[in-house]
């Protein structure tokens, strides 16, 4: 199983010149290696480019992305998570959306790896959840 960021989707979706080519080889060789996994969260950042769900779902569908729904174990992983990248910052507002907190929560709660190009929060508060990035499958 494969869970898969939603910076990899834009990348086809959006035809992007400098990292199409690698999102479709690593979501070709994700699916020989068995399912490709979202959630509404990665549902939720898509929308945007999207009039109705029914279209998005239509630009989705090539891509055989699986839907996995959002458990409470996984939503609570992703709040406790989050808090300590609060605390590392004082409390503060924490400077990037708890999105990325479900989709790292999800994966890790699935099993499964998670194909992203953005690493930064799922090394630091994830150091558990297995990547496939650019950096370690080029």
């Amino acid at each position: 199983m494969i869970f898969v960021d939603t910076n990899v989707i834009i990348d086809v979706l959006q035809d992007d010149p400098d990292w199409r080519s690698w999102s479709l080889e690593r979501l070709g060789d994700a699916r020989a290696d068995g399912e490709l996994l979202i959630d509404v969260i990665v549902i939720a950042e898509l929308s945007r480019d999207y009039p109705t769900l029914m279209a998005l779902h239509g630009a989705i569908a090539p891509l055989e992305l699986t839907l996995s729904p959002l458990n409470a174990a996984a939503a609570f992983e992703a709040g406790h998570r989050f808090l300590t990248a609060r605390a590392e910052r004082g409390g503060g507002e924490a400077k990037r959306p708890l999105a990325d907190f479900f989709i790292g929560a999800h994966a890790l709660t699935a099993g499964a790896s998670l194909l992203t190009r953005d690493t930064r929060i799922y090394r630091r508060y994830f150091p558990d959840l297995p990547l496939i990035t650019p950096e370690t499958h080029s």
